[in-house]
Order: structure tokens, then sequence, then C-alpha cells
């Protein structure tokens, strides 16, 4: 606790509440140093002798079967966004990422909702912004407001919190490296100081210095942060870069054992976002029970309004999956085997095509890798 009280001491950060700048706030970043201060000088002044650590606790299952303090945990947006969970969002850039995290925000805070996911309850959100111009992000704050759907607008201005880099004072040149061991006790400090149910980290790349992205090793204080902070109780919804093609997150395949859901966005072809966002959205990893792990979803923001589709039904993600595993030597058989016809094989492909779920050049490439296998199958 010493460690961590003297290093966030250490940093002169801003907390601000979600819209208006009110150091005054009791989320402000005096009120949060003063407190820290009172901290620091009863911590410091109390015996430095280090505690013997806490043996770990391991217990029959049948106690753990029997203990009533363990509860289902609660939902903060739909199935997907659970407490103490973990969640990326990755896409190129200009694709929508932070209008995205900012909707999730919203709807967490004020127990609202965001597509046909809702919030069981309104809930404290802490917002890390590592590089947005305050101007930008007030300004967008202001529209997630207006575009907020159900719930209690009202909640928003005190139950997010803000914490940007470009809201420090210009003599600061101190914002904490999510990947840096030495600044994370301070990060959990302020996280157990506000008691968010949601942290948002927008976004990966500017707020955690990763010198070999493609190396394991290398994001491994990142991933430890995380599951501090999921052990604070706090879940972390994680904004990141895609890789060059856009079809996966730019870095290591560590990176995702972390996550119990990983959302993918991907420019919208047939839409522009001029002032808004235009994405397709999926899922590339979930532990959910849900139909919408299947799903893709065709989402825009636009004149302060959010528009959500369905673009392609569970029937089409599984037909594609099906033959991406190589069921299928042809869409004759497919047609046979699924009993519909070979043109509603053909119109099911057509409408994955479109919403970009897969390409004709990687369908063919499974019927001619299925076929082969089979040639192989009768040789021996």
């Amino acid at each position: 606790m010493i460690v961590s009280v003297l290093q966030t001491r250490r940093y002169g950060w801003n907390f601000l509440p979600f819209v208006g700048i009110n150091p005054r706030s009791p989320f402000g970043g005096g009120a949060f140093l003063t407190e820290i201060m009172k901290t620091s000088t009863t911590t410091t002044n109390a015996s430095t002798t280090s505690p013997t650590p806490s043996a770990p606790r391991i217990r029959p299952l049948g106690d753990v079967l029997d203990d009533e303090t363990i509860k289902p945990r609660n939902r903060l947006l739909g199935p997907w966004l659970l407490e103490r969970g973990a969640t990326m969002v990755f896409a190129p850039p200009g694709v929508g990422k932070s209008w995205f995290s900012l909707a999730v925000a919203t709807a967490v805070a004020t127990c609202g909702t965001f597509g046909h996911w809702s919030a069981e309850s309104p809930n404290r959100v802490l917002y890390i912004d590592g590089e947005m111009d305050m101007a930008d992000l007030k300004g967008r704050a202001k529209l997630a407001i207006k575009a907020a759907e159900g719930g209690n607008p009202d909640l928003i201005r005190e139950n997010v919190v803000l914490f940007a880099r470009h809201d420090q004072p210009e003599e600061e040149d101190n914002f904490p490296d999510f990947s840096n061991p030495d600044d994370a006790d301070a990060i959990l400090a302020i996280v157990r100081q506000h008691r968010p149910q949601l942290v948002v980290l927008d976004n990966l790349s500017t707020l955690a210095t990763v010198d070999d992205e493609n190396a394991a090793a290398a994001w491994d204080n990142f991933l430890k942060l995380l599951l501090r902070i999921k052990s604070a109780g706090a879940a972390v919804l994680v904004v990141h870069h895609s890789n060059k093609n856009g079809e996966q997150y730019r870095g290591s395949s560590k990176i995702a054992t972390t996550f119990e859901a990983i959302v993918r966005l991907r420019p919208n072809p047939r839409e522009a976002a001029s002032d808004g966002a235009a994405f397709l959205l999926d899922f590339t990893k979930t532990r959910m029970q849900s139909a919408d792990s299947r799903k893709v979803f065709n989402v825009s923001f636009a004149d302060a309004r959010w528009h959500w589709d369905t673009l392609v039904d569970p029937a089409i993600a599984e037909l594609v999956r099906r033959f991406l595993d190589g069921e299928f030597k042809s869409q004759a058989e497919a047609a046979s085997v699924l009993g519909i016809s070979k043109g509603e094989v053909s119109k099911r492909l057509g409408k994955a095509y479109a919403a970009g779920l897969t390409t004709k050049a990687e369908i063919q490439a499974a019927m001619a890798a299925a076929k082969r296998n089979a040639e192989d199958g009768e040789a021996h």
C-alpha cells in the first residue's frame, strides 16, 4: 500500500466527470490527491514491518458450491460485457473504435441500451484516454449523450469519470504507462479510489509501450495489470488496432487468452462515415452462449443516432463455417446435405460475401481442398 500511495502521489493527474471541467468535483484531481496525501501520511507513519503474506486459499469444491457469497456476474451490457470481465474491441484507424467505446460507456453508466444490448443497472465507468484532444473528446461525449437510448441520461455526468492524457497540467509529463510495472501500483490505486465497475482503455497503442508487439513475453506486464484490475472488481474494455488486413488485432496471439470476448469492427464498404462511424461488427471470440456470437451487425452513427441492422443471420454464418471447415466439395453437395436448393446456397453465400464474412476465393479454395482430401482418402 505504501508503494501504491507514494507512486500515485508522485503524479499530478486530473480526474473529471464526463462533461464539463469541474476541479471542485468530488471526483476531480484536487479531492483525489488530497485523499491520497492523507492516506500517504497515515500509511508512512504506520509500522514499516513487511506484512506476512497470507496463505493461498485452497478449498474443496463442495465449499465453493455451498458459498452463498458467490453470485452470478451482473451483465454490464448484454451477454458479452460482464462484471469483472475483460473484452477487447479492435479495428483499423478511423472506423469508429472510440465512438463504439463511448457508446458502451454511456449505456453502462445510465442503465441504457446500445443496439439490442441492455445494461442491468447503472454503473460507474472510468474512461482512460491516451490520445484524443480534450475539445474532440468533449464534443464526442456530448454527441454520445445525445444518442443514448433508454436509461437515465442525468447519471452520466458523474457515473463516467475521465482520466485523459491531454487533460493533465502542461508541466506534468508523467501519464502512466500500462505496460510499465513501476506504474502498476499507482494505476491500481486509481481504480480502487474511484471503484468503477468498468474501466475503458482507449487505446492500447497510446497507453502501453510494447517494444515488440509480436513477442508474447512483451505483453506480460500489461496482461498482469489487467488481471489485477479485474481482481479489484472492475471489468475492462480494451480498445486496440487491427493488423494490416483488418481481420485480426495487432500483436501476439497471447493477448486473446485474457479476454472473454473480442469484438471486431471492419469498414463497411457500402457506407461512408464522414462525421461519425460506419462498420461491420462481429465477435472473433466469445465465451457467451448467445446467437450474437454468430451474427454480423451493420452499424452506423450519423446525425447523433445509432443505426443497427443484423446483416448476416446465424444460418449464413454456419454455412460459411462448414464450407471453410472442408465439409463440402461443392455447392451442390451443400444443398443436398442441408436440404435446400443450390440456388439458396448461392444466395446465402452471396450475402456472406457482401457482409465481408468470407470471400468467393476462400470458398472456392475450401471446396478444392475438400475435393483433394476426398480423393486422397479414396486412394488409400
